[in-house]
């Protein structure tokens, strides 16, 4: 797999399912039409070499025949020059008085996301990226990247819209856009890239994205501001769509002020004085969390991190970075899938005669194209247990089966989700976390809806626990030498009703339910 320029280039361990993949895609006329750059298979240009161009073709022994080749004015290949528009005054105006109100609540109230909110995009900037992408943005939000570039914090750690998005910046949104198009050129269907109905279309200004995999978003042609779910349809009537961005950051000035909903969530501030959106209004806001003037439209030094902080060597180290990179999908070795077939009937035919409200929990198999989207957004090999197992069950659902006492299965989109967020925080925190807390080389799989996950180490195969309180735990009941290795010890405390590791299997009302054996009731 390769890119050239903003395009893709595919290509899979198994020819039958790049075919099935190709088939199904997109083709380059219809990822352009929805706003999409193409995907580039390894066979569309076979006379291509790498990092050839045909714009610069040697032409050494032409013409003259003295072999002088081809000069080049480098002084005509210079940087060009960006000149910057001014948006419509009165719009301007409103996003100006808006952000005055928003500014000044938080200096008074959430000092602390005060501070997290970027300097000003520069002009220069803003003209460059309107002129490399051959539109314009809408004026409310031109003049907003002019007051703010996003904030700086992941998953509405830094300027928080309601309920969770986080502010994003001029940058992100050709990132946020690139993620989205990738899927949405390698699904190949059709009717999602509708820029009303559809799922994505590549028009659309990403201003907000949360750890679920939603972003939130202006739409260019009318200014309206709507929300993508992940794996959902897009919305413009849902609790976040406005008309315009600039009513939107008009009517979150006033909720803040007033304290009243912004349509479903109050406005609330934790006790480290940074802003939060909560279902009920707060008694009360804490005190000492005035001060700290906004920070100057004008930029300063960048100031060297603090040794505290993750260097960028380290975060690549972390695993939390991983290169842009193409999905490939792979097939698990037969042999492996044949062990974990196994040992899924066993589970299956248990649940199936015990446990009949869980075993309907058991989902269909996983698309090997959302492993393969997994693995390339966490730059990791999923192993061959674990890819034989989602490629039989995507996951439980909610509450569904899992590993005693108390985890849910992962989809390979929930697996996905789940990484990004973990490594969102360990990106925003001290280099301490690292290894500790959590670390990029990990998959979870497992989800216990409590701030816990079971996770696979990458690098050694064996399983392991993480929460969000204590971190990592690398040994204990929760260790086991393969993801297969704890499959098996399920499927074995199910058929025999002996514990696992001091949990026992018991059913209530068709459901599942595992209890300690060392605490009985």
């Amino acid at each position: 797999m390769s890119s050239v320029g903003t395009s893709v280039s595919v290509s899979c361990d198994d020819p039958q399912s790049e075919a099935e993949i190709r088939a199904q895609a997109f083709t380059a006329e219809e990822a352009r039409a929805a706003g999409c750059e193409p995907i580039v298979w390894d066979d569309d240009d076979p006379d291509r070499s790498p990092g050839a161009d045909s714009d610069f073709e040697d032409d050494a022994g032409a013409g003259s025949g003295d072999g002088a080749g081809v000069v080049i004015d480098t002084q005509a290949m210079d940087e060009p020059s960006y000149l910057p528009r001014v948006p419509d005054a009165a719009v301007a105006a409103r996003v100006g008085r808006a952000w005055d109100r928003i500014e000044r609540w938080l200096g008074a109230h959430a000092s602390a996301t005060l501070r997290k909110l970027r300097f000003p995009v520069e002009p220069e900037r803003v003209a460059r990226w309107e002129d490399d992408h051959d539109r314009r943005l809408p004026d409310d939000l031109y003049a907003s990247y002019l007051r703010h570039d996003g904030a700086d914090g992941n998953l509405g750690e830094g300027f928080p819209l309601p309920p969770s998005y986080g502010l994003l910046g001029l940058a992100e949104i050709d990132y946020i856009n690139w993620g989205r198009c990738q899927d949405l050129v390698l699904e190949g269907v059709r009717e999602n890239a509708d820029p009303e109905h559809g799922t994505w279309h590549g028009t659309l200004m990403p201003v907000g994205s949360d750890s679920h995999g939603a972003e939130l978003f202006v739409e260019p042609r009318s200014g309206r501001v709507g929300e993508s779910p992940s794996g959902g349809s897009l919305r413009y009537d849902g609790p976040m769509g406005w008309p315009s961005y600039v009513a939107m950051l008009e009517e979150l000035a006033r909720s803040l002020e007033s304290g009243a909903a912004l349509r479903d969530w109050y406005p609330t501030v934790t006790s480290g004085c940074e802003l939060r959106w909560a279902d009920e209004p707060a008694e009360s806001l804490p005190g000492g969390c005035a001060g700290g003037a906004r920070p100057s439209p004008s930029p300063t030094p960048t100031v060297a991190p603090t040794p505290e902080k993750l260097s960028p060597a380290q975060a690549r180290a972390s695993g939390c970075l991983p290169g842009r990179r193409a999905p490939v999908v792979r097939v698990p070795d037969p042999a492996v899938t044949a062990r974990v077939a196994t040992v899924w009937r066993r589970i299956e035919r248990w649940l199936a005669r015990k446990a009949p409200v869980t075993y309907k929990t058991l989902t269909p198999p996983a698309r090997p194209l959302d492993i393969a989207k997994a693995e390339a957004a966490m730059g990791l090999r999923f192993p061959d247990d674990l890819r034989a197992s989602l490629l039989r069950h995507d996951g439980s659902g909610e509450w569904g089966f899992g590993p005693a006492p108390f985890y849910d299965l992962m989809s390979a989109k929930d697996t996905r989700a789940g990484w990004k967020m973990l490594c969102d925080f360990l990106l925003g925190g001290p280099e301490e976390m690292v290894g500790t807390w959590w670390d990029g080389h990990l998959i979870p799989f497992a989800d216990a809806h409590d701030g816990g996950y079971l996770f696979i180490d990458t690098r050694t195969g064996k399983t392991g626990e993480y929460y969000n309180e204590s971190g990592l735990t690398f040994e204990g009941d929760d260790v086991w030498p393969s993801y297969l290795a704890l499959l098996k010890a399920t499927a074995r405390s199910l058929e025999t009703g002996r514990p696992i590791r001091g949990w026992r299997p018991t059913v209530k009302k068709g459901e599942l339910d595992w209890k300690s054996t060392r605490n009985p009731r």
